[in-house]
């Protein structure tokens, strides 16, 4: 999919994920552990593997949608470099810290 077809696509995403769970402001909590972002996908990529838990948050219960980017970029000196980046969006229950359950949707770019 080209550049100028993905970015409407996700923000179009994001816009529809937004409206249907608004945000109640409960913070949820990190994913236990030493790394809280897990890189799910084939470990033949230098991912983690298709089990590896693509939410970042902690006692959820949801939908995840995951899109990875790789692309040549260009520095404000004009130093030209190769990008790679991840962006997630993700929906549903989840638990807040003081141990209430909360819905919400919530974007990692």
């Amino acid at each position: 999919m080209s550049r100028s077809r993905l970015v409407p696509a996700l923000v179009g995403l994001v816009a529809t994920a937004t409206t249907a769970l608004a945000f109640d402001g409960a913070m949820p909590v990190p994913v236990p552990g030493p790394f809280n972002i897990f890189a799910p996908g084939p470990t033949r990529l230098g991912l983690q593997g298709a089990k590896a838990n693509p939410s970042s948050i902690g006692d959820f219960d949801g939908t995840v949608a995951l899109v990875y980017l790789k692309g040549r970029a260009t520095g404000g000196d004009g130093h030209r470099f190769l990008m790679m980046n991840d962006m997630r969006i993700m929906t549903g229950a989840y638990r807040a810290a003081d141990g209430t359950q909360h819905r919400g949707t919530f974007a990692f770019v």
